[in-house]
Order: structure tokens, then C-alpha cells, then sequence
């Protein structure tokens, strides 16, 4: 039987060549470059000498020779792997990115010619293109050492390929060009209380749960009728999943406790889902079916019979079930901006409850509330409490 060579294709965004393997594309490098071609033809030579066969996943892998086919076996092999809730996460775009500079440059080289004179290029390029922060191309840096390492790992690469790449040292704070990333500080109480009454009654409502338990904004955003546990004087939120349930036990959940005053902002968010295990307490459709109804009945003229029926059903149904974190960081950021408050995040809520809690019950207290495993993690939610030094210096001073 006779088989269909692949055709030389072109992704106009890249400026790359490709060919289409078992419906996937793998790229060779630069378009019209010569080591481009040179990378074709040695493929088409490698596939006209082979008998025609079903080529299959692990054959696939098995082929590897070039940079390009390294990251085109890795990013297929992991679309699988870095999968959350059914949604892929955010890790393998962080990879896509940690391979654009080498695939840009050295697409077709070999895996095992790729030395530490070449990645530290890419580093290079990185940081002259001001798309990242200096962290960030250290973070990129080491992701494509990771990606090195699985094919070490898959005996793609020479390990001793791996060893050379870890020479290439991380760009130190003072001595890059790359911008650096400042810390996150907690937004002033003043700044929370002044944004509210600009908040719609929904978004208002999680920034105050959010500031009086300190839970990240997209476990607000998560909160489910049947996630509540109402049994006990202290409600607890058990969380179907956060950011660092892959760490604990398999049957651990994160457990959130909801003292009075977040009880009774969630009362009747949890009566108008009551029943409903897995609706979402906030809710960007429910929050336009309460606008939608509020302008008929406010309305001066009298409604005809065609409003009416609009009225009765209302059109949500391209509104989301539930906010993600970044509509809501988006209102909120609006909000301050008409409050006439510098603009902040729901993230810095989390660092303020921090430093609250340290503050008032110490650096302990504000671990367990927090959930973290570790002190020196907390320590960057909670600030210092600066009121006790300066009362020190005041007495000894």
C-alpha cells in the first residue's frame, strides 16, 4: 500500500512550518529556514523507509529526535495529566510558554545538542522581550528543564543532557533588566468599607464573607448549598476542591468555619437554594434575574402583555452559574475605581484577614485559619504588626 507523504504547512502566527502526524502537528521550525528543510526531508526519508504501519502513542514518543518533537511528545503526553475538575489548568500554557523561545530558535536541533550555551540565549530573549518578570523567567527556565527531564525520564534525552542545563543559573534581584514583581500588601479596611456600597448585592456579599474568613477569592466564588454544614453553632464550608487539596490525604477536604456574621450574610442565599446541593450560593444568572425584575417593578408605564410573559421568564441564560475569579476581581476593581479608592484585588482581602488575625491572636492563629502547613508561608499573608514595635521603641527608646 502506498503511503501519502505529509505536506510542508505553515502557521502564519509563528512564522513555523509543520507537518500533520496521526492528526497532530509537529513542528520543524522556521518557515523557508534551512535547517527547516533540512529536518523535512531527513522526516520524509525516515518515513519512506519505514513499512506503512498504525503508528501509535508510544511510537510516537519513541521517534523523538529534535527539540521541536521533544515538546511536541511532552505538551501531547501531559494535556491529559494537568486536568482539574474536568478543565485543563493553567500549568501547561506555563509550559507553552517556557517553550516558545527554544522552539523559536532551535526547533529543529537535536535534544542532546541542546547545551547550557543555548538555553541561557533563551533565558536571554526572555528577558530582553518585557513580556515577563524576572521571577517568572526563572520560573519559565525551570519548566523547560522539567520538560527535559521527562524525556530523561522516557530514555529521550541523555541525562547527562539534563545535568549541563541545571548549570544555568537563575537571574538574581539587582543584576537583571527583567521587571520585578512587588509583593502583595492587604488592601486598608478603609479602602473595603468605602468599595461596598458601589458593589452589587451579591459581589458585596463575598467580599464580606471573603474579609471575615480569608478564603481565596475562587473558593468564594465556589461556595455550593450542599458544601455548608449548618449542624453546629459554627457552620463549616467543606470545599469539593482548592488550590492545594493535592497535597492532603485522598478523602481530606479543606473545612472553612463560618462564625455569625458570615451566617447570617449567607442565610438567605442558602433559603433561595435550599434543596439544591449544587447550586452556587452567588450567581451571576440569578444576580440578572433580580435586576430584571427590580426594573419591571420600578417601572412608571404599565407592562403589555408580551412583558409580562418576559417578565415571568426572564433571558439569563448567558449569564454564568457561578462567578469566576476573574469577573469578580473585575467588579470589584470598578467599584473602587467609582468609590474613588485605589484599585484593589480580592486576593488582598485574604493578606488582610491575615494580618488581622496575627495581630489579635498571633502568628499560629493565623496558620491554623489560613490552612497552611507551614509558618513561613503565612508570614507573607500577614504583615508584621508594627503597632508592638513601635510601642517597644516608644518604652526602651
Amino acid at each position: 500500500m502506498k503511503t501519502r507523504l505529509p505536506k510542508l504547512c505553515r502557521n502564519k502566527t509563528r512564522d513555523a512550518a509543520f507537518v500533520y502526524r496521526n492528526g497532530k502537528k509537529i513542528y520543524l521550525g522556521r518557515w523557508n529556514a534551512p535547517d527547516t528543510i533540512a529536518a523535512y526531508r531527513r522526516y520524509i526519508a525516515e518515513l519512506t523507509s519505514e513499512p506503512t504501519r498504525v503508528v501509535g502513542k508510544r511510537d510516537e514518543i519513541n521517534a523523538v529526535a529534535t527539540l521541536a518533537e521533544l515538546a511536541a511528545a511532552f505538551l501531547t503526553d501531559r494535556a491529559e495529566y494537568y486536568v482539574k475538575n474536568g478543565k485543563q489548568t493553567g500549568q501547561l500554557d506555563r509550559f507553552r510558554a517556557a517553550l516558545e523561545f527554544p522552539l523559536r530558535y532551535f526547533p529543529a536541533t537535536p535534544v542532546d545538542d541542546f547545551g547550557p550555551k543555548k538555553l541561557l540565549f533563551c533565558r536571554d530573549e526572555m528577558e530582553k522581550s518585557g513580556r515577563f518578570a524576572r521571577s517568572y523567567v526563572n520560573t519559565l527556565v525551570n519548566c523547560f528543564r522539567s520538560v527535559v527531564k521527562w524525556g530523561v525520564g522516557r530514555e529521550l534525552v541523555k541525562a547527562e543532557t539534563l545535568v549541563a542545563l541545571q548549570a544555568v543559573p537563575a537571574l538574581k534581584r539587582g543584576k537583571s533588566t527583567a521587571r520585578e514583581v512587588e509583593p502583595v500588601e492587604s488592601v486598608p479596611g478603609a479602602d473595603v468599607d468605602a468599595t461596598l456600597p458601589f458593589l452589587p448585592g451579591q459581589v458585596a456579599a463575598m467580599v464580606r464573607v471573603q474579609r471575615l474568613t480569608g478564603m481565596r477569592p475562587g473558593e468564594v466564588c465556589a461556595m455550593r448549598f450542599g458544601d455548608v454544614d449548618r449542624s453546629g453553632a459554627v457552620w463549616i464550608y467543606v470545599l469539593r476542591s482548592d488550590k492545594t487539596d493535592w497535597r492532603r490525604a485522598v478523602r481530606a477536604k479543606k473545612r472553612v468555619p463560618l462564625g455569625p456574621q458570615v451566617q447570617a450574610i449567607l442565610a438567605p442565599y442558602l433559603a433561595e437554594k435550599s434543596g439544591d446541593r449544587d447550586a452556587f450560593l452567588f450567581s451571576p444568572r440569578d444576580a440578572a434575574r433580580d435586576r430584571a425584575f427590580d426594573r419591571r417593578r420600578n417601572r412608571k408605564t404599565p407592562l403589555t402583555p408580551s412583558q409580562r410573559k418576559r417578565d415571568a421568564e426572564p433571558k439569563t441564560r448567558r449569564y454564568a452559574e457561578s462567578y469566576s475569579s476573574e469577573l469578580y476581581g473585575k467588579i470589584v476593581r470598578r467599584a473602587a475605581a467609582k468609590a474613588g479608592v485605589e484599585s484593589w484585588s480580592p486576593n488582598r482581602l485574604r493578606h488582610l484577614y491575615a494580618t488581622e488575625v496575627r495581630a489579635k491572636f498571633g502568628l499560629e492563629a493565623a496558620q491554623i485559619m489560613l490552612g497552611h502547613a507551614r509558618a513561613d508561608v503565612t508570614q507573607i499573608y500577614a504583615e508584621r504588626d508594627f503597632q508592638k514595635a513601635a510601642q517597644i521603641a516608644a518604652e526602651i527608646g
